[in-house]
């Protein structure tokens, strides 16, 4: 039986010599000397214990068994050509897989996400959506490679970077008697019933909306819905109360609704979150992006809010 431990670089100097039909001219096309590619051919030959060339005055050219071990070494090389190629692709975080965690609606992303299938649209995205606490902790248990949140954990072992602030605005009926101002205050809205999401962003909203209405000695009449943001909305232009988004919602969502900015220091901050260790080159590849993108963080006005 032939041995199967072959030298790899023996099947190019057999390969490249039936393609040139000379030992000579597949020396000058690989680069090395034409004495190796001769004794690489013959030390092939006895390994496979079957000659795979005549050779002549004129030349060689490939026995019959020369010509199938060739072709089936033909197909193995064409394999493993694509298994590299495959394998750098992967490297470089142009293929792979990717999984997003996201407690913020993934419009506030969209950008980002253009970005990153411009240059890598062969990596599949899985996306996930939670609660920012949830979210920490499948970063932390490498559920997820990365994730959206607006508001970040002071223990554990994931790596944070601040992305910008997104405004928070309210909305409000088309027949609400407030939907004609061009900005509110939360103080004008402390009688409303508010309705939030349970999951996603909504307890970060909740959050918010509880510390700014205590500067009036309001707890606010909220309810808790497990809808997304676009059934939200929904709810609102029936009636169902009043809500607070970030970012801004589908045209489709707007139907009999108003958005009216609030006034004031009324921001939510969009954290990407991830474990440094994490070695998925799609990952760093999106941090590259998320880097670049990053807008300075103005810390006298965040100690300020």
């Amino acid at each position: 039986m032939a041995d199967t431990a072959l030298d790899l670089k023996l099947f190019r100097y057999a390969m490249a010599s039936a393609e040139h039909g000379s030992f000579r001219r597949a020396a000058a096309v690989l680069n090395v000397q034409q004495s190796t590619v001769s004794r690489g051919v013959r030390s092939l030959e006895h390994q496979v214990r079957t000659e795979l060339f005549e050779r002549n005055h004129a030349g060689i050219r490939p026995t019959p068994a020369g010509n199938r071990f060739l072709e089936e070494a033909a197909l193995g090389f064409d394999h493993l050509r694509r298994a590299l190629q495959r394998a750098e692709a992967l490297q470089r975080g142009e293929l792979g897989d990717l999984s997003v965690g996201v407690s913020v609606p993934f419009s506030v992303l969209g950008d980002l996400f253009k970005r990153f299938h411009a240059d890598h649209g062969g990596v599949s995205v899985e996306i996930v959506e939670s609660t920012s606490g949830a979210n920490w902790a499948l970063v932390q248990q490498r559920s997820v490679d990365v994730a959206f949140v607006a508001r970040t954990h002071g223990n554990g072992a994931p790596r944070s970077l601040c992305l910008r602030d997104e405004r928070i605005t309210a909305v409000l009926p088309k027949s609400h008697p407030l939907a004609g101002a061009r900005r509110l205050s939360f103080e004008e809205l402390r009688r409303e019933r508010f309705i939030l999401a349970a999951g996603g962003i909504g307890p970060d909203l909740q959050e918010h909306l509880t510390k700014r209405m205590a500067k009036w000695g309001v707890e606010p009449k909220m309810q808790l819905h497990r809808v997304g943001q676009c059934n939200l909305m929904n709810m609102v232009a029936l009636g169902f109360g009043v809500t607070i988004v970030i970012g801004i919602p589908s045209r489709a969502a707007t139907d009999g609704v108003v958005l009216v900015p609030l006034a004031g220091r009324n921001v939510l901050s969009l954290h990407a979150v991830w474990i440094e260790s994490n070695p998925n080159p799609a990952l760093k590849a999106l941090l590259d992006i998320m880097r670049a993108a990053a807008e300075p963080v103005d810390v006298t006005h965040r100690l300020r809010s």
